[in-house]
């Protein structure tokens, strides 16, 4: 028996390592798609390409704690008020969005006015 005899031939070599390669390829092509449109998701590329119509506007947010905010937001023609938690959005008030709605630039000084009159707006007693 010759020591050539117990070696594979190098085609079957080469055809398994080009077929390994060809496995690795056909798998992490379709996982790197599915990972780039889990990553523009997650990062808010297509909330920012869903905005460029204008239907919804970030108008004020405030944080509340480390994981707690509320957040105040012009969507269509109505102005919610939004109470954000780690495992939940709430809904706290509806209103008619303002035909003066204060600009973007500046909205951290409205802020505190606005939820102040929402307050006195939805006190008992107060009016509704």
């Amino acid at each position: 028996m010759n020591a050539t005899d117990s070696l594979p031939a190098t085609g079957s070599i080469l055809m398994s390592v080009s077929g390994a390669l060809v496995l690795i390829l056909l798998t992490s092509v379709p996982l790197g798609i599915w990972a780039a449109r889990h990553r523009d998701r997650r990062s808010g590329l297509a909330r920012r390409l869903n905005d460029a119509q204008g239907n919804m506007t970030l108008v004020a947010t405030h944080s509340l704690g480390p994981r707690e905010r509320l957040v105040l937001v012009d969507v269509g023609d109505q102005r919610l008020v939004l109470g954000v938690t780690a495992s939940q959005i709430t809904c706290l008030a509806t209103q008619p969005r303002p035909e003066n709605a204060p600009q973007a630039s500046a909205p951290a000084a409205t802020f505190p006015l606005m939820l102040e009159k929402l307050r006195q707006k939805c006190r008992p007693g107060g009016e509704q």
